[in-house]
């Protein structure tokens, strides 16, 4: 299976919208993580969900089309030498051990707007200006942050993303903060209006809170192995690229770094561990080189079938 997303057959990418469709219906199956009378959308409110089945399956297509995108924008930086569509499918893979791949919330549409936010940041470069890419990069990225509002603590890093790529320029700096704010103040004016409160918390994905423990466990111990084997192929690959291709993978390394934050403080107050997926679209860009170097291709193929397989076993535990 991981073979032919290895390669560079556009095809394979059809097979994609199988897969979602499996996760979903073991899901509605087994009714792992339930699903909610209700979808938060952060400032943008929250709405009732009509007790359709075409609804349960929203939530896929919005997965298809962030791997979809996140594939994309990995071929078009020519993070490697040909084509591959493996991107796409870890993303599937690892998003489907959270609640937002069975129903769409503000998680996943911030996961879009973030993705997004990297197609702009990627356009950057050192000697041209940046003014306008850096507005659009910081607005996508507020309405992320609209969608999700924790994200707008993640403002700063925005603005370390940019000098990334370019010295520091304290208009660009300015624009993509002006950018940011215009999502969250049209948020903030429907939240008055509307006169609602912001959930800042995230739905149980599991009546069974002991199973949820264990499954918890061991996806965080598949995916820490999953970063660990990211950041040794991307290592690799490092040594030998260009100085912009080192650039680009910091600002990836400082969006991991955003999930990984948000996740350890859901843990940690909230007692949740949806916001670790902020952490997947970086490791979705960085884990590709696992497979790519031959001196830890074995192990990630080892990990990426347990990883699959456990994905699809968690529905029957």
């Amino acid at each position: 299976m991981i073979r032919i997303f290895l390669g560079n057959q556009l095809l394979v990418l059809f097979l994609l919208p199988l897969v979602i469709a499996g996760y979903i219906l073991c899901n509605m199956y087994s009714v792992f993580f339930e699903f909610s009378d209700f979808l938060d959308f952060g400032l943008w409110g929250t709405y009732e969900e009509p007790d359709l089945l075409w609804t349960k399956f929203i939530s896929g297509i919005v997965v298809f089309i962030n791997a979809l995108l996140l594939n994309f924008l990995f071929n078009t930086n020519t993070f490697y030498e040909r084509n591959s569509y493996v991107v796409s499918l870890l993303y599937v893979v690892l998003m489907s051990f959270y609640h937002s791949f069975y129903q769409v919330d503000g998680v996943l549409i911030a996961h879009f707007g973030l993705i997004l936010a990297l197609f702009q940041l990627f356009r950057l470069e050192n000697n041209t200006d940046g003014r306008k890419i850096a507005f659009n990069a910081g607005f996508l990225a507020g309405l992320a942050a609209s969608f999700h509002p924790p994200l707008i603590f993640s403002l700063p890093i925005v603005w370390f993303m940019i000098t990334r790529i370019r010295p520091f320029v304290l208009r660009e700096t300015l624009l993509a903060t002006t950018g940011f704010i215009v999502p969250m103040i049209y948020g903030f004016i429907l939240v008055f209006f509307k006169k609602h409160e912001i959930n800042w918390n995230f739905i149980e994905t599991s009546l069974n809170y002991r199973q949820q423990q264990i499954i918890f466990l061991i996806s965080i111990g598949l995916l820490a192995s999953s970063a660990f084997l990211s950041i040794i192929g991307i290592r690799i690959k490092n040594a030998k690229s260009s100085i912009r291709f080192r650039k680009l993978t910091s600002i990836i390394f400082l969006l991991l770094l955003v999930g990984i934050g948000l996740g350890t403080v859901e843990i940690l107050f909230l007692d949740q561990y949806e916001w670790f997926s902020f952490g997947i679209i970086s490791l979705c860009l960085f884990l590709p080189f696992s497979f790519f170097n031959r001196s830890t291709q074995v192990f990630a193929t080892i990990l990426f079938y347990a990883t699959f397989l456990f994905s699809i076993a968690k529905f029957f535990i």
